[in-house]
């Protein structure tokens, strides 16, 4: 028999690996196998939005949403409105579900012990050594994929607006008084495309904070932060000392980044003549405010 290659090798050592994995644990067929993934991707890092998960795990959006569906009608995954977008769902383990994936964890390690067994003692620490050079292998290959994604921030120009007025109208978020003010606007990219967005309508010392708005394919990566943090230091570059803002979904998402109800009849005059608060938003979205400052050089 030919030798194989290292690529070869690894290449053989993963199939057999992982068809015996399948079978130790009873993940036979295709829907099984996926919701094991869910399950133990889940054990390590719940309250993550199913888009998230799907990238995690490189696999198809229409398996990761069966395989979802089918767990939660199992009652081993619950479905949580997102504190940062009520319009989105994080996933949990149940109790029961939980139990199930820490159980398939064993299975698991159980498989893989059972094949160190067939290695001699003696060999066991360059066996380890060597796994250990293929998850750093393999770490390196993810930080380098997500490095290729990653979000690079800059001011809106008018060839944006198409952009940022798709993502504004799949969330039913207002258009009014948007473009207008796009000169304020500031916009993420990822991999050549805009995929988040968001601006500010400035008056004097106040400014309102509009249209944030994160690609549904994009959730989950925290983006949102980065075009408020942007958006934050602009404000601070134009002598701004107070944001407002009009949320129906988010209020405990703004409230933890520091901003507090505030009544209508506290806002400035200016602000409530803007077209979000003449309208454009309804009259029982809540009003918020927060002071910014410059950090001390």
């Amino acid at each position: 028999m030919t030798a194989l290659g290292a690529d070869a090798l690894l290449r053989e050592v993963v199939r057999f690996y992982v068809r015996g994995q399948r079978t130790h644990a009873k993940c036979g067929d295709e829907t099984s196998t996926v919701r094991c993934h869910v399950l133990t991707e889940l054990l390590r890092a719940e309250g993550m939005p199913q888009q998230a998960l799907v990238e995690r795990l490189g696999l198809d959006k229409g398996w990761i949403s069966r395989a979802v569906d089918m767990l939660v009608k199992e009652s081993c995954i619950s479905k949580l409105p997102s504190e940062q977008d009520r319009r989105s769902v994080v996933l949990f383990l149940t109790p029961e579900g939980r139990a199930r994936a820490r159980e398939l964890e064993q299975e698991l390690n159980n498989h893989a012990a059972q094949l160190l067994e067939h290695v001699p003692q003696d060999r066991h620490v360059q066996v380890q050594e060597s796994l250990q050079l293929l998850l750093n292998a393999l770490s390196a290959a993810t930080s380098s994929r997500a490095q290729c994604s990653t979000l690079a921030v800059r001011l809106a120009t008018s060839q944006d607006w198409p952009a940022i007025k798709r993502m504004l109208l799949a969330e039913e978020l207002p258009l009014d008084g948007a473009q207008e003010h796009l000169a304020h606007f500031v916009v993420g990219e990822a991999a050549g495309k805009v995929v988040c967005a968001g601006g500010l309508e400035v008056y004097g010392a106040d400014a309102l904070l509009r249209s944030i708005v994160v690609d549904a394919e994009s959730r989950g990566k925290q983006w949102a932060e980065q075009i408020l943090a942007r958006l934050t230091e602009q404000a601070l570059h134009l002598n701004v000392s107070t944001l407002y803002l009009l949320t129906t979904t988010a209020e405990s998402y703004f409230s933890r980044l520091g901003f507090l109800v505030v009544s209508r009849d506290r806002i400035p005059e200016q602000l409530i003549q803007s077209r979000e608060f003449q309208g454009a938003c309804p009259a029982s979205a809540i009003a918020m405010k927060m002071r910014i400052f410059r950090s001390p050089s």
